[in-house]
């Protein structure tokens, strides 16, 4: 029994490895390894440390992928920007593909929902290598989709929801040998990701939960967890040990959609330990709820070496706010910034997410939201409003009849909707994105 696991190209209008790594893939590559008898093979084309980089990183990790620019499906002919395909030369992904022995069974994850012409082209040339091979998708595509996404992507079946039990089924299913092996709906049953596969181990992703206690009405979350589930504090200390043992990992990077949650029993803790005894840099690019950044959390962030701090901000706007939960107000921004900067973070290193393109929204809003990052002195980023199927923003512009009331996943794409549904005409939003540039350098240079 072989399993072939593939993360696939990204086809879009910019993409950009802010430590983008397979995470989910990785689990179940690990699940595979030590309960099954099959052996695994990996393809990654978004690892851009392998030997075909054409692009440098930054120190901490991040960089351009390559890219090469593709011809743009019709509906996005009049958008003002290159559609591109993301990830290795396509000559080497076949390279790859030719050094492989016969596959029985081929797993590929997904992540945004307007990135399945990657998906098809990953496909396809999957296909030339191994005709007769199953093709299984899974990731965020199937389990938001259903029934749906059997017209967008052309597999022979789909996986839903989290993986780790249906894999071992589909091996089991497919002749290969399973051993006994724990409940994985408990989370520290969980194996470790199985970071041999990348080139570089670096810069690795840390999962300390999933889900979020949070329901906004842009975000999809609660339909890809239906709870939300914290490791023990014990258990992701236990992996940061052995990641850095194992790998010598510097940079450890947190996806987590609410990490300060509950912070007594899960940062606090882990941290607190980390502090003693390791030398060892943490970022947070998903965004951070500000109203947890207390003098506490904010000299144990400092302490425990986080070099990347976005505070979700989203907006000075309250019709916005409401649709982020209410979860931060004007003053526990301007708290957290402060109980940052008194912690030792100088505010030049504070970053915020500032939600834009949303339909409808007023320039003036925007414009307001990035004057009040100004006067905090960190550094605001543009979050691109992409409408998710089934969340509740997706559902209302159906009615509206602003999206098509059959599903069409290219409309979910952020930068055509920005362009093309959000009501800002192409003077405003390159208005707001160089005020976001001044903002940002005012910043830099004080």
């Amino acid at each position: 029994m072989k399993v072939l696991l593939v993360n696939p190209y990204i086809y879009d209008f910019t993409a950009f490895d802010l430590w983008l790594r397979p995470l989910g893939l990785l689990y179940i590559a690990s699940i595979i390894k030590k309960y099954t008898n099959a052996e695994i093979y990996w393809i990654d084309v978004l690892d851009r440390f392998q030997d075909h980089s054409l692009n440098k990183s930054k120190e901490d990790g991040r960089g351009k992928f390559h890219r090469e620019i593709v011809d743009k499906p019709e509906i996005y002919k009049t958008i003002p920007r290159n559609y591109s395909r993301y990830g290795m030369p396509v000559d080497n992904f076949i390279e790859k593909l030719n050094k492989l022995p016969d596959i029985n069974i081929i797993l590929i994850t997904t992540l945004m929902t307007y990135w399945i012409d990657g998906i098809n082209f990953t496909i396809e040339k999957l296909r030339e290598r191994f005709p007769k091979t199953k093709i299984f998708v899974g990731g965020l595509l199937p389990t938001l989709l259903n029934s749906n996404i059997k017209k967008y992507i052309k597999a022979d079946s789909f996986i839903k929801g989290h993986g780790e039990e249906k894999v071992l089924k589909i091996i089991k299913d497919n002749n290969g040998k399973i051993y006994n092996h724990p409940d994985f709906s408990y989370i520290d049953n969980l194996p470790f990701p199985l970071y041999e596969l990348l080139a570089n181990k670096k810069y690795l992703p840390l999962m300390t939960s999933r889900g979020c206690l949070y329901n906004c009405s842009y975000c999809a979350s609660k339909f890809l967890n239906e709870h939300f589930i914290e490791r023990s504090y014990k258990k992701i200390i236990e992996e940061i040990y052995y990641m850095y043992d194992k790998y010598k990992t510097e940079h450890f990077i947190i996806f987590d959609d609410a990490f300060l949650v509950n912070k007594e029993t899960r940062f606090l803790k882990v941290f607190n330990e980390i502090i003693k005894n390791l030398d060892v840099k943490f970022h947070t690019p998903n965004g951070i709820h500000a109203k947890e950044v207390d003098k506490e959390t904010a000299e144990m962030l400092y302490k425990s070496g986080f070099k990347t701090i976005r505070l979700s901000f989203e907006s000075i706007n309250p019709e916005i706010l409401s649709k982020s939960s209410n979860k931060v107000t004007i003053k526990e921004m301007i708290e957290a910034v402060n109980n940052l900067e008194k912690a030792g973070f100088k505010r030049k290193e504070i970053e915020c997410y500032i939600l834009f393109g949303i339909f409808e929204q007023k320039t003036e809003n925007i414009i307001k939201s990035l004057d009040f990052v100004k006067e905090q002195g960190i550094i605001p980023h543009l979050s691109y409003f992409s409408p998710v199927p089934q969340t509740t923003d997706f559902l209302n512009l159906q009615k509206l009849g602003v999206l098509s009331k059959k599903l069409n996943l290219y409309e979910t794409n952020k930068i055509y909707f920005i362009y093309m549904k959000s009501g800002l005409s192409i003077d405003e939003i390159k208005h707001i994105k160089d005020l976001t540039i001044e903002v940002t350098h005012t910043a830099q240079n004080k």
